[in-house]
């Protein structure tokens, strides 16, 4: 800096997060500006302008030139640098294959090429977490390929306006400085290429396709956990967690194997492996794809009933001993905590813990609207349809099915049965899946195809009186924590309330019954006795009170 004189102004701008001081400098013949970009502890960027000899103009005018997209930006390294965790820019292990622009266009792609990068948390040795290992193999059938090792050190890294991220690096195995220091490039969006420099320039880097080494990088496992226990038999299958937005879990006898799918980027694999088990808590494993150590953690399951399984997890431990890790203290104590879900993605119909036919008002965000039919109010010449009403129904022809109309036609013929009006058509059909007990209400979950958003809905009900049902519906496949049946928008994104009045007519044959979901696993027979007193007793109780009725009058007639 010193060759372009002497400095005789500065201006200081961070405009869109960039960092920029410029510098205006005298030589005695023109004057130039400079600007150089903050990027790390250890890299500036510099760019700057041509020189220019009028001495009237401001450093604002001088200044203007460096917007200028041709001009280049030059990498300035600190040459005693301070090194950078690893973290951020590599972690875990990465197969890679590697070709170059001019050394040779085959690809080689060996499977022990690998960026090794393992960080270890807590670990008093902190340059160890600075450093990673570039580890390449010769390929037979690509000529110029090679066989070596590099330990890099990390510098740090940024981002570009365009999304490119830099990773800066030093060879610590290299003494000439424009050899020493290297550039890497690839995507926020992605990190499955990447591109490296030859020299120490990140400008000569375009994009994460373009330079002058490519690299496809590939995560792979690097621990391998031999599992010690075996999960439940019917808990194998494929699940969809509720607890993570897009995320499938595969159960099998010792393997949990959770892949999720961000918005951005490549998706997520997680193994857990089956370590010990007692009563319904087990401890597994955690490994991540890429990551380097093993963490530890439990879960604790209800036992599976119809299409869900039920279950929380603690926090992670470094070590698996059992009794630190599944103490019941590692569980989260927020005293309004809720089981998470595990949803088949193959689930089957059940009945529904409530019947009925009734009419119903709605609120919240997303209201029920006519779905389906060419126009609200099919034409039909034979029939006229005088009233109308919003009706759900589950009724005994298909008890594991919830029935909406819009529009209803609620007509009567002379003889008080309903008007057969061949135009309808249902708007939703919802099939139950699932339903119990938690925090005094009862929980359902449903499954529509047609759902655009998503598949799986999640409900809270509760009973308000003998002809009245609130039921109140999540807005994601989960129910809030703090939902409720009579909420109709709450912090948790609720977004639709339903308040069912039972709407049972004389020949309807939909009689109206509530389960509040109590015990999910019971298979019991219930009367219902439509009386003035109306009831559901049990029917074990029933089929005892006959036969103890049965008894006494046996012994009555032993004693006659």
């Amino acid at each position: 800096m010193s060759m372009k004189g002497t400095c005789i102004q500065q201006m200081y701008n961070d405009y869109e997060d960039v960092y920029r001081n410029f510098f205006l400098f005298d030589n005695g013949n023109c004057m130039t500006c400079v600007a150089l970009y903050y990027r790390t502890i250890n890299v500036l960027e510099k760019k700057e302008s041509t020189c220019q000899t009028s001495s009237k103009i401001s450093i604002e005018e001088m200044c203007k030139e460096i917007s200028v997209k041709e001009l280049t930006l030059d990498t300035l390294f600190n040459l005693s640098p301070t090194y950078q965790n690893c973290r951020q820019s590599f972690e875990g292990i990465w197969q890679f294959a590697y070709e170059y622009e001019t050394r040779f266009t085959a690809v080689c792609n060996h499977p022990f090429s690998n960026i090794t990068a393992c960080q270890r948390p807590g670990i008093n040795f902190q340059i160890e977490n600075q450093r990673f290992y570039m580890n390449y193999r010769k390929c037979h059938d690509v000529d110029s390929s090679f066989d070596a090792q590099y330990r890099y050190a990390c510098l740090g890294q940024w981002v570009a306006d365009n999304g490119n991220r830099y990773i800066v690096a030093v060879n610590m195995g290299e003494e000439q400085n424009f050899l020493r220091f290297t550039c890497f490039v690839d995507r926020t969006d992605q990190d499955l290429l990447m591109t490296k420099s030859r020299t120490a320039s990140c400008s000569e880097l375009k994009s994460a396709r373009e330079g002058y080494e490519q690299l496809r990088l590939a995560h792979v496992k690097s621990e391998t956990v031999l599992p010690s226990c075996k999960f439940p038999a019917d808990y194998m299958g494929v699940w969809y967690n509720t607890a993570n937005y897009d995320s499938e879990v595969t159960i099998n006898d010792t393997h949990m194997i959770e892949v999720t799918k961000p918005n951005q980027g490549k998706p997520e694999t997680v193994y857990y492996v089956c370590d010990e088990s007692k009563g319904t808590r087990y401890m597994v494993a955690k490994l991540g794809i890429g990551g380097c150590q093993v963490d530890y953690m439990c879960f604790d399951f209800v036992r599976r009933h119809h299409s869900v399984i039920r279950y929380r997890q603690g926090r992670l431990y470094p070590l698996g001993d059992f009794r630190s890790v599944c103490t019941w203290s590692s569980f989260d104590n927020n005293p309004r905590w809720k089981y998470q879900v595990l949803v088949s993605v193959n689930p089957v119909a059940i009945n529904c813990p409530i019947r009925g036919m009734f009419f119903f008002e709605q609120s919240g965000q997303t209201r029920l609207t006519v779905r389906d039919g060419v126009t609200k109010f099919p034409f039909d010449p034979l029939l006229e349809c005088t009233k109308r009403n919003q009706q759900l129904s589950i009724c005994p022809d298909s008890p594991d099915t919830i029935k909406i109309d819009m529009n209803k036609c609620d007509t009567l013929d002379y003889r008080a049965r309903n008007v057969n009006y061949k135009y309808e058509i249902l708007d939703y059909k919802w099939r139950c899946i699932a339903w119990w007990s938690e925090d005094t209400n009862g929980q359902l979950y449903t499954y529509d195809p047609e759902d655009g958003f998503s598949k799986y809905r999640c409900w809270v009900y509760q009973r308000d009186e003998y002809g009245q049902i609130s039921l109140s519906r999540s807005h994601k496949d989960s129910c809030g924590l703090w939902q409720t049946p009579h909420d109709d928008v709450t912090p948790e994104n609720l977004n639709l309330k339903l308040v069912l009045k039972n709407a049972e007519r004389q020949y309807d044959n939909c009689p109206l019954q509530f389960h509040d979901g109590g015990n999910p696993w019971s298979e019991d027979v219930f009367l219902t006795v439509l009386d003035s007193g109306a009831a559901r007793v049990r029917g074990d109780i029933v089929w005892f009170i006959l036969f103890l009725a049965a008894v006494i009058t046996a012994w009555n007639g032993i004693r006659d």
